[in-house]
Formats: structure tokens, sequence, C-alpha cells
């Protein structure tokens, strides 16, 4: 009976926990910190500029272009006041260089609330780096965030932001790796998204998925250069010719996307933004819906 009590608490807790978590409601930026990965331009631009639209205390950008990232404080200096916006410099891919600015952005501040994870490449001709951009650097930027602000080790909770993209949902043949490392940044933040993660150290996780965005990604040069042939002949020129008849948003609305996120968005849930339309939740249906009827299963009905 013992045995059979303990394995019922097993079952329980986990389930009770899932239901009793709390609501997310409206947020309040006032007093906020966040961090932005690749926050000096395009996306990371757009969501730092609506952070401190909507009244967040500070915001450190994280990349590794220091000329942009002065450019980027100027800019934001000049539309929201001194001392809202710093520059930090690190590869996000490297461990040591990204906890490092971690840790200089909360010594600056005094503390951290948000980390959105947004730095990210397009290189198909170099796919170890894509990938050490665009999904290790999500990992090490989310674990960052859960070791800064989850209230067990601390911290005083917070959310954390991944970008994936539209391309995470739907694959793009034009740039299959790339289109892997975001539906790998989907799964993640799904995962650690579960409540009971959330309810352990109270930090939200949510993802992002931006539809084709008026950023240097999608420049002509960037899709000359980002993509190959070699698998594939004339595969760089259909997605230069296919890219003049994408609609691409601002990064702004991008950047609303999160506010929005922020305040009604739930832990593990995902989120589009394109078209320059208000964001929608993207609902995942039950994998055993998605099965595919064969005649094996004729047989047997």
């Amino acid at each position: 009976m013992e045995y059979i009590s303990r394995m019922m608490n097993s079952i329980a807790i986990p389930f009770l926990a899932l239901i009793t978590c709390a609501s997310t409601g409206s947020y309040d930026f006032n007093g906020k910190i966040a961090l932005v990965t690749g926050g000096n331009r395009g996306i990371g631009l757009g969501i730092t500029t609506q952070l401190l639209r909507n009244g967040v205390k500070g915001v450190t950008m994280v990349s590794v272009n220091e000329t942009r990232g002065s450019k980027a404080v100027r800019l934001l200096t000049e539309k929201f006041g001194s001392g809202k916006v710093i520059w930090l410099r690190a590869d996000v891919s490297d461990e040591r260089e990204l906890e490092e600015a971690f840790n200089a952005s909360i010594a600056h501040w005094g503390a951290l609330d948000i980390v959105v994870n947004n730095a990210g490449v397009s290189d198909e001709p170099h796919p170890v780096r894509l990938i050490n951009v665009n999904s290790v650097g999500v990992v090490q930027g989310t674990i960052l965030g859960f070791r800064y602000m989850s209230v067990a080790k601390g911290g005083r909770g917070g959310v954390v932001v991944n970008v994936a993209s539209i391309y995470g949902i739907d694959p793009s043949l034009i740039i299959p790796v790339y289109s892997g490392t975001k539906a790998f940044v989907i799964g993640l933040g799904r995962s650690f998204g579960s409540q009971l993660y959330y309810n352990h150290n109270k930090v939200r996780v949510m993802t992002v998925c931006p539809g084709v965005t008026n950023t240097d990604l999608i420049s002509d040069e960037s899709i000359m250069t980002s993509t190959t042939n070699e698998f594939l002949p004339g595969l760089t020129e259909i997605g230069y010719v296919g890219s003049k008849f994408l609609y691409k948003q601002t990064p702004d609305n991008v950047g609303k996307a999160v506010v929005v996120m922020l305040n009604n968005g739930d832990s593990g849930s995902v989120w589009v933004s394109e078209y320059d339309q208000p964001p929608y939740e993207v609902e995942f249906p039950d994998r055993k819906s998605m099965k595919k009827s064969s005649f094996i299963d004729q047989l047997f009905d």
C-alpha cells in the first residue's frame, strides 16, 4: 500500500502543478530590464525599440559588430533619452562570452527581467556556423535566462522570448538548414515552456516566428551569398527571384508582437508575426491526429 501511495503522489503532484499555474494577465513593463541578442539592427532593434517605447527601464543589446552597436545606442538615446540602453560585445555561440555579457549587464542595471534570444544568421554554405548561432546560441541564452532570473536561484522571475521563423513551421527548400535551426528553436521553447518549469522558476518561455521581414538577411546580396546550389542547381537564383514577390513586414511589427506576447502569452506558447498584422498564437495538433492513413489501416477498419 505504501508503494502504491508513493506512486500515486508521483503522478498527482505534477498534475496539480499543471492546473494551478498562474495566469499571465497584463505585463508591467515599468522598471524592467531586458537583454536582447542581435539587438542593434533588424528584428532585434525593432524589439528593443518597442520595449523602450512601452516603458522598460533599460535594455542591453548584445552583438558582435561594435560599429552597428554604437550606432544603435546613439539612435535609441536620441529617441528615448540617455541611460536607457547599452551595448555589449559577445558571440552568442561562445558560451563564455555570452555569460560574461549577462554578468556585465546585471552588474550595470542590477537586475534582469526579459531575455530575447534574437541573434541569427542565414548561411547555408556554412551549416555548422549557422547551427552554432541559431540553435546553440538560443540554447545558451535560454539557459542563462533561467540561471539569472529563476526565483529558485535568487532571481525575481522573468520572461525568455526566443525568435524562430515561419520557416521553422513551414520549411523552406531554399534555406533547409536555417529552417531546421528555427524548428529546433520552436521545440526548445515549447519544452522549456512547460508549466512545471514555470511553477518552479517563475520564468515564462515563449517563441515568436516572424514572417519575411525587411532586414539584411533578405537583401539581394545576402540571398546570393547565404544560399547554395551545391545540391540543387539554380536554387540560389530561384530564391533571388522568389524574394521579389514576398511581402516584407517591418522589424517594428515583430517588436509589437513581442509586446503582445509579454502581455498575453502563456509559457510555452508560439506566435506568428507577419504581413505587418497583429500576431496570432499557433496551436499545434496532437500528433495522432496527423497520422497518415494507409491501405493497412483500411484493412483493419
